[in-house]
């Protein structure tokens, strides 16, 4: 009896001494995984990925060079901006996680160190937030007089109750005329719907059928020719844009296939605001890039989405006419359709007009300036402004006729993946579909045509959720109208 008691104690001794042992380690394993996270958190703040990544394993950079990491850091502090705190969650077979607080958002911080205490797994994710939907019914313009208006009903009141959208406004325009829906507010918490006259959004990508369409004016006037290599209209200091021989044109920077990524490796520095992201972009930054970038793709032959390349065929439209893109913007095509609200560049009267725009969190950002950019998606425009636009695509006429028609033909044919000049194109129960998205800091746009049936939909949101699913929904379902 007396030698079970003995043997008992003896065991639960053990096991104390065994757990205060674990105990131990972990609190030195977390000491340690916390002075490391602090460590990078500084370096961070001091935009010098060179320390963090000095911090790194063997294994980790044989995944990732110096200059890879420095380029991911770069572009997530433009995302995400200063890391204001971090904070311990929990501890998995990934190593330890952390909440770190951004200043436009949170993100979990996975960090692993190796038996060396070098850090084999950094890594960044959104944390999962829950925004309550809005609890009032969000006022909108739609009478709900009959069908195609509890159509549009139906596919708007979902996301405007969402709790991180503002406004909304609508165009469907059908062979019977254009029908014109306004939802939320120009600004959270204004109360004052958007106007479709007024109202000014930033269209963003939806830019890039501008864009597009300025260089079919250019190919239709007989100034420039879709296979033009794009090195014809550089600076002579910038090397031929070329993969064994082929060279870029004119039509892959139209059609993302010109091999260039999607942003040029050199933008996202330290001089880089996370919430106007490109304003900091000279020419001379685009063209120092260039003068070092190697393609490694045959042109033409990948689709591969790049504002690089849409915004690098705005700058040589410009350099080519000697005039800046916003101005081209107006004199060759929003003058000619009366689209006098449609505007690169806003006076401080016009900027009373614009819309708020809203992060993914709902919160107020201000407008992006895109530099030598412009031509991926720098544009401000109205509703009613874009329905012009929209209806001279659905019906070209004028001295736009020529250029319109030929912006509308299939260049680039890779697998699903059908693309016009500037205009994506989807095949849906046999129709072929034009369409284009846009986003930026807090807007978002969409514009869809069926040019076959004369139909089209317009989409301003200002708020950074997706409007793209909303969009292909009511142009699928207006052929039932």
């Amino acid at each position: 009896m007396n030698n079970n008691r003995w043997l008992r104690s003896v065991l639960l001794t053990v096991s104390l001494f065994s757990l205060a042992l674990q105990a131990s380690a972990q609190d030195h394993n977390r000491r340690l995984y916390d002075s490391v996270a602090n460590r990078i958190r500084t370096s961070y703040n001091g935009h010098r990925p060179h320390e963090i990544y000095e911090l790194t394993s063997e294994s980790f950079r044989k995944k990732m060079t110096a200059g890879q990491f420095a380029e991911g850091m770069n572009k997530f502090f433009a995302k995400a901006g200063s890391w204001q705190s971090v904070a311990y969650k929990d501890a998995n077979e990934k190593g330890f996680d952390y909440l770190g607080k951004f200043e436009n958002s949170d993100y979990l911080f996975s960090l692993k160190l190796d038996q060396t205490g070098r850090a084999s797994r950094i890594n960044f994710a959104a944390a999962p937030r829950v925004i309550p939907d809005k609890v009032q019914a969000v006022k909108s313009s739609n009478r709900l007089q009959d069908s195609i208006d509890r159509m549009v009903e139906k596919v708007a009141r979902p996301y405007i109750q969402k709790g991180n959208t503002a406004g909304l406004l609508i165009a469907w325009i059908g062979n019977d005329g254009v029908r014109r829906y306004s939802y939320g507010t120009t600004a959270a918490g204004a109360g004052k719907l958007p106007d479709a006259d007024v109202t000014v959004f930033e269209i963003g990508s939806v830019t890039k059928t501008f864009t597009a369409l300025l260089l079919a004016i250019e190919v239709a006037a007989g100034r420039m020719k879709l296979e033009d290599p794009v090195s014809r209209y550089l600076p002579d200091s910038i090397p031929e844009l070329e993969y064994h021989g082929t060279p870029v044109t004119l039509k892959h920077l139209a059609s993302h296939t010109s091999g260039l990524p999607r942003l040029p490796q050199n933008i996202f520095t330290g001089n880089a605001d996370p919430l106007n992201p490109y304003k900091h972009y000279t020419a001379d930054s685009l063209y120092r890039f260039l003068r070092t970038h190697r393609i490694t793709v045959g042109p033409g032959t990948k689709f591969s989405y790049s504002n690089l390349g849409a915004g690098l065929l705005g700058t040589i439209l410009a350099r080519q006419s000697g005039k800046t893109f916003g101005r081209l913007i107006e004199e060759r095509i929003a003058r000619p359709l009366g689209m006098m609200r449609t505007k690169v560049s806003l006076t401080p009267a016009e900027l009373q007009n614009m819309a708020q725009g809203h992060n993914e969190t709902g919160r107020g950002v201000p407008p992006w300036d895109l530099g030598p950019l412009q031509g991926s998606g720098a544009i401000r425009s109205t509703l009613n402004d874009m329905i012009v636009y929209t209806q001279a695509q659905l019906k070209p006429g004028g001295t736009l006729k020529k250029a319109i028609e030929l912006s509308h033909h299939a260049v680039f044919t890779g697998g699903e993946q059908r693309m016009a000049l500037g205009w994506r194109i989807d095949s849906v129960s046999g129709h072929s579909l034009l369409h284009h998205s846009g986003g930026t800091g807090g807007f978002r746009s969409f514009v869809g045509l069926d040019t076959s049936r004369g139909m089209g939909i317009v989409i301003l949101s200002n708020a950074a959720e997706e409007v793209t699913e909303l969009g292909m929904e009511l142009l699928t379902r207006q052929k039932a109208h």
